[in-house]
């Protein structure tokens, strides 16, 4: 079971103005895991939402979304026709596995109480969400300030 794919939105102006109908000058400067791993030949496709709003989406655990959380700049003007500055131009974005928390708020939800696996559903009752988070330890302990 794929699990749903989430939008991630974000916004580009032109001396503060709404930049319009530049998808074709959106990309990936660059797209890594926390640990520095490239996942910028997994990129996903960018599509305007309008009114200088652009998108994205991912699903976690298929590509480019399958080794933890991402962390992104992207390219407003990679041909350099619209002429950006680059505080307009370069614009950082993160992909984190508790963006999906919202749908913890506003979703059902089961969990398996001997693994601890959660299943986030729509209203319907399928699955949108699979966490496994089953462990081989009975116990775990943290202790502040340890690694």
């Amino acid at each position: 079971m794929a699990n749903t794919a989430i939008e991630i939105p974000f916004y580009v102006s032109k001396d503060g103005e709404p930049l319009t109908g530049a998808t074709a000058q959106m990309d990936f400067e660059s797209l890594k895991t926390l640990s520095g791993s490239d996942k910028s030949g997994d990129a996903p496709t960018i599509s305007e939402i309008g009114g200088g709003w652009y998108k994205f989406s991912v699903a976690y655990g298929t590509a480019p979304f399958d080794a933890g959380d991402l962390i992104a700049v992207l390219d407003a003007d990679k041909n350099g026709n619209n002429n950006l500055a680059n505080a307009e131009r370069y614009i950082p974005v993160e992909v984190r596995l508790d963006f999906y928390a919202l749908m913890r708020l506003v979703n059902k939800m089961s969990q398996n109480k001997s693994t601890g696996d959660m299943a986030i559903k729509d209203a319907g009752g399928n699955t949108i969400l699979q966490l496994g988070i089953t462990d081989g330890e009975s116990t775990l302990d943290r202790e502040p300030g340890a690694p």
